[in-house]
């Protein structure tokens, strides 16, 4: 799971815990806003009342020979009372209390104040009905649930897109240094551009080492060119000789048995460190990758090539690429290298008679294109294709001394350079399937 993802998630089941815990506490919490609410409210009224008696008088309020003043909204939900009481202990007080209007009983939140005025002493009442106070508090409840709700979208989007925008830098680097890094020589050392000191110190540590990479590979190239032109110099003297040899017509015949072996093993020789030469270079990416390949002309080129190597154990290669695929940006002779080594084990070690397929299909859900090379040769056993594309590892499945076991290793080096998917299944005595996979081609090519 990616980082910013563990992050996201871990801001939006906090916020949700946040958010449980909320909704436990917010009844209660709402409650108490609404209660108190309610009881400023009720203060408020209260100051009004004084206010007009003194300045009106009390008889703004009870009139004649009233003792008291009553008044009640038309859905009961709120209540005002005035009256003259015996004189006592002043009283100030907010309370739960239940009062009867018109033959029904209703529980009211209410503010009972005494004062005197005149010689007497007069008792303030002003009513709400908790059933007024219990709809404030839903109200309450509903707007502070959609606020919360609200809020924990927006700032969990917040810090997602605050999060990723912190990444970038991150994934620039993932992107340039480590994953399109196929090659030292291709490395881009431009630094990347970040705040983030982090991100600077992994940059340049990475540059740092791609740097000592790349003089490296650099000795290593020029070792590999040194080496090789050192070591096929004195091969191509010595077939020289040995050919000047074999001219000599006082030559035994059983000297020329050993001149003829020691050719071999001067061919055997040259075509090792050939084969190496190409390793090297192919995993140096030594080769340019402009070209553009039609795989059917590919198919039909290699097939033309083997013609006489299949005449001779009465081979039949049958082709079928249908419909037929264009690899962009490769290397035409590599591939040609890679398909022909895979053939060239085809026809190896099939039987007489057998069959070799060469056929070309779309992959699944779009994925690019699969070329199978299959034949009906001698299989090779389970437990050697894990070390198939070893390099000199010919297994056992071939005595033959002029396989040096590079073949499949050079194939495998070519599919990895053009991003080719390379599969192998077998079943012993029945023969062998190679599946290449090529990728789709990338836009605009």
């Amino acid at each position: 799971m990616k980082l910013s993802t563990k992050f996201s998630l871990f801001n939006a089941l906090s916020r949700v815990a946040i958010l449980l815990l909320l909704v436990g506490v917010l009844p209660l919490v709402m409650s108490r806003l609404a209660l108190v609410s309610t009881d400023h409210r009720l203060a408020q009224k209260k100051e009004k009342v004084l206010r007009l008696i003194r300045r009106n008088g009390i008889s703004a309020f009870i009139e004649g020979g009233q003792s008291s003043y009553g008044s009640y909204n038309l859905l009961k939900e709120e209540f005002i009372s005035l009256e003259a009481i015996p004189p006592g202990p002043r009283i100030d007080v907010i309370e739960d209390s239940k009062r009867a209007v018109e033959d029904e009983i209703v529980a009211y939140r209410v503010l009972s104040y005494s004062f005197p005025l005149g010689g007497k002493y007069y008792l303030l009442e002003i009513g709400r009905s908790t059933g007024s106070i219990g709809e404030t508090e839903r109200n309450f409840r509903h707007y502070a649930l959609y606020i919360l709700l609200v809020a924990v979208a927006l700032t969990t989007l917040a810090d997602l897109a605050f999060f990723r925008y912190l990444l970038e830098p991150f994934y620039t680097i993932i992107r340039q240094r480590l994953k399109n890094g196929h090659h030292p020589a291709a490395f881009n050392f431009a630094p990347i551009a970040t705040s983030t000191d982090d991100f600077r110190y992994l940059d340049e540590s990475l540059r740092e080492m791609m740097t000592t990479i790349q003089a490296s590979f650099t000795k290593e190239r020029t070792f590999i060119a040194d080496a090789s032109h050192e070591l096929l110099t004195p091969l191509a003297a010595l077939q020289y000789r040995f050919d000047n040899m074999l001219v000599d017509e006082s030559l035994s015949d059983e000297n020329q048995l050993r001149v003829v072996d020691s050719q071999r093993t001067v061919h055997r020789l040259r075509t090792i460190i050939k084969s190496l030469l190409m390793i090297s270079k192919i995993e140096n990416d030594q080769f340019a990758r402009t070209e553009t390949v039609s795989l059917a002309e590919l198919v039909a080129e290699v097939s033309e090539e083997v013609q006489d190597r299949l005449a001779v154990l009465d081979l039949t290669l049958k082709q079928e690429i249908h419909p037929d695929f264009v690899v962009t940006n490769c290397n035409r002779g590599l591939l040609f290298t890679l398909l022909f080594n895979l053939v060239g084990n085809a026809i190896k070690y099939n039987r007489q008679g057998g069959l070799i397929y060469l056929m070309g299909r779309p992959a699944p859900a779009g994925a690019g294109y699969v070329l199978e090379v299959r034949d009906t040769g001698l299989g090779i056993a389970k437990d050697q294709l894990p070390r198939l594309f070893h390099r000199f590892d010919k297994g056992a499945t071939t005595t033959d001394p002029d396989s040096y076991g590079l073949g499949l290793s050079i194939a495998r080096t070519i599919a990895d350079l053009h991003g080719i998917g390379i599969e192998v299944n077998s079943i012993e005595g029945l023969g062998t399937s190679f599946l290449l996979t090529f990728p789709p081609p990338t836009e605009g090519q």
